[in-house]
């Protein structure tokens, strides 16, 4: 459309009002300067703005200029979305596709009318009614009228003295030549009135017939799109994604399923709750002998489509003529308290109910999206905008290109909980990483806080302090803060952790004693398996510290554990290993870095302890689990997991594998032959 206009805008321009013109030469000037660069400055970074703000303003053009054809299709599909619910259940009651279409989109036009006409009405009789209360009207301004004595009353007064008007010109003199002289300085100047030449009868007539004709024919083009969308929704749906093409059949799939589930419930919920209320206040006003409630009724349904704006607004009508019609204050005082109490009650109790998330959009952005709507289309365009906010919202969601919609106006979080507690700890705010922690766990749980918020913090730290983007003031402070994070929480559940000991050892007695009789032990500290020791090693780094105490909270009571640091050298860690001969050895390893490490830990444990099953936690991206699997069995470990979940989970089979085995009497199945290189492909039990 630009590319027309840009051949001839001298010849378009004739057509178009002063500010439409100015619009469409900055469009044009755009579009001609755009044309002007080559391919290379495009790819630029200057390019790209210089792009994405072209692409913003033809936008913005077609959407101002196209206003006649864009807002009766609007309506027609948000109309078309309230209605087609009702037309599926009327299928389903073995009416037609045409039939149950008619008799939907004519039941809801004809209460469409209705509506009108009655409000047309109520208006005229309210505008033929109110001249009839000017004495009420009277006697409330008089009440508001200020006492001599007030304060303002006395301000008034003395800027009257202070910058007089007419008394001046009063006092330039008495006399006739004076009195003259004031007349003429006084007197308004002469009017030049210019006689227009009469117009035709055809230009009268189309003056005249032209607002009236215009709203019919965009209601007669409203209804007919209706129809037509409503008998052809399949039809369309299947040409919108033959339009996307075939290998954006499932995203355009999700879109449009997305899309008409979002906006299909919204606009029904809207509707029901404003029917309903519209209706509650007409009647509350009906009951308080407020004249004309029907009309004040509809009108609160109206309003209330507007965001934010339109519910106090509605109630300002009612007040108004309460005040004008009635004797008192009583009745406009019991006017806005119903209304205060009944939209207190329907925004906090029963919206939230029928809502819910249903538009997933941010109060800023439905008053922004409002603004705009009003400002592109008029009052139609405030009635559509938080319909139109939300298709745009879920083409944000669904489209990478638009994902800056998503982020602008969705009401989900810009950043996840892991992004939020890593940049709190970089502005060196403890406080605030914390509670992002705290809220993260109390909602999924402490394990998923671990493997989802804070192992992304120490793999970030650790990458960022590789590259000198931070120092290492602020690297410790992150190791430390991190600790602090989720050592706070044990003096909560200090009460938690001994009531579930005190359970497993009911449990395990309660086992034991069951198992005897079918073993055959009479003595049932013979069969009670003993405590059970886990050591852990970290391989080359103190956030691997930090991991492995993460770890041992996760754990803590189902077995002892035991922690080394990064300071102790290798040879001394195996031979604390070869000295308390644990049970279990978890190897932790966070990259970059750390496998000939790995390796290195690995052959000299197993060299020490043959029959020790080794559980190597590698807390980090893996791009072949096979191939890295595959090195780690090599070197002589026996299981390989990729979080602190998947390594408990390990723990606890591995725990009860020991203890069932002890309890039978019998001896645990080794780990795996770890001679390479046939060993290293056999199946091994894993979590993947």
């Amino acid at each position: 459309m630009v590319n027309a206009f840009a051949c001839s805008p001298r010849n378009f321009a004739n057509f178009l009002p002063g500010s439409e013109l100015h619009v469409l030469q900055c469009v044009l000037l755009f579009n001609r300067a755009w044309r002007l660069t080559n391919q290379r400055d495009r790819e630029s970074a200057t390019g790209r703005v210089f792009f994405s703000l072209g692409t913003v303003l033809m936008v913005l053009a077609l959407l101002y200029f196209g206003k006649p054809v864009l807002v009766p299709i609007a309506l027609s599909v948000l109309l078309a979305f309230i209605l087609t619910p009702l037309v599926v259940v009327l299928e389903k009651w073995k009416l037609g596709r045409l039939a149950a279409v008619l008799l939907a989109s004519g039941l809801a036009f004809a209460i469409i009318g209705l509506a009108t006409w009655a409000l047309v009405s109520q208006v005229q009789t309210l505008a033929a009614d109110l001249p009839n209360h000017q004495h009420e009207i009277k006697t409330k301004l008089e009440a508001f009228q200020l006492r001599e004595d007030s304060t303002v009353s006395r301000l008034s007064n003395m800027f009257n003295e202070l910058f007089p008007q007419q008394g001046a010109v009063a006092e330039l003199g008495s006399s006739d030549d004076e009195v003259a002289v004031v007349e003429e300085i006084t007197a308004p100047p002469p009017q030049i009135v210019v006689a227009s030449e009469p117009e035709s009868p055809f230009t009268a007539a189309t003056e005249m017939l032209l607002p009236i004709v215009e709203p019919i024919a965009n209601a007669a083009l409203v209804i007919v799109l209706v129809m037509f969308l409503l008998l052809r929704r399949e039809d369309i749906r299947y040409r919108l994604i033959s339009l996307m093409g075939d290998a954006a059949l499932t995203g355009t799939t999700r879109l449009m399923r997305d899309t008409a589930e979002r906006v299909s419930k919204y606009l029904l919920n809207l509707l029901l709750v404003n029917a309903g209320f519209g209706l509650w206040f007409g009647v509350g006003l009906y009951l308080m002998d407020v004249p004309y409630a029907p009309l004040w009724g509809f009108l609160t349904l109206c309003f209330r489509f507007i965001p934010f704006l339109g519910s106090p607004a509605s109630v300002l009508f009612p007040l108004l003529v309460s005040v004008a019609t009635s004797t008192g204050w009583t009745q406009p005082i019991a006017v806005l308290v119903f209304f205060t109490v009944s939209e207190l009650v329907t925004g906090n109790v029963i919206e939230p109910v029928l809502f819910g998330k249903t538009t997933g959009l941010t109060p800023i952005a439905l008053l922004v999206a409002a603004l705009f709507w009003a400002w592109v289309w008029g009052p139609v365009g405030l009635l559509l905008s938080t319909p139109l906010t939300v298709c745009l919202v879920v083409l944000g969601q669904h489209l990478p290109h638009l994902r800056s919609l998503k982020v602008l106006l969705a009401e989900q979080p810009v950043l996840d909980a892991r992004l939020q507690f890593f940049q709190r700890l970089l502005a060196q705010d403890f406080t605030e990483g914390r509670r992002v922690y705290k809220q993260y766990a109390n909602e999924f749980g402490q394990e998923r806080a671990f493997d989802e918020v804070l192992i992304p913090a120490l793999s970030w730290t650790r990458i960022e302090r590789g590259k000198d983007s931070i120092s290492a003031a602020e690297e410790q402070f992150i190791w430390k803060a991190t600790r602090e994070s989720f050592a706070l929480d044990e003096s909560e559940q200090a009460d938690a952790t001994e009531s579930a000991a005190a359970k497993d050892a009911q449990q395990v007695s309660s086992e034991d004693r069951g198992d005897d009789s079918v073993t055959g032990c009479d003595e049932s500290a013979l069969c009670t398996p003993p405590r059970r020791r886990l050591f852990g090693h970290p391989i080359h780094h103190e956030s691997e510290e930090i991991a492995l105490a993460m770890l041992s909270r996760l754990i803590d009571g189902e077995c002892e554990v035991d922690l080394s640091t990064t300071k102790e050298l290798p040879s001394k860690v195996v031979g604390k290993i070869s000295e308390s001969q644990p049970d279990i050895v978890v190897l932790s390893v966070l990259p970059p870095g750390g496998l000939p490490q790995l390796k290195y830990m690995c052959n000299e444990i197993r060299a020490s302890q043959p029959s020790v099953p080794i559980v190597v936690t590698y807390l980090g991206k893996i791009k072949d689990y096979d191939e890295l699997l595959v090195r780690v069995r090599e070197a002589g470990a026996s299981y390989l997991t990729t979080s602190l979940a998947q390594t408990k989970h390990q723990i606890d089979v591995l725990l009860k594998e020991m203890n069932q085995a002890t309890v039978n009497n019998t001896t645990p199945d080794p780990p795996k032959s770890f001679d390479p290189p046939n060993s290293s492909i056999e199946e091994a039990s894993h979590v993947s």
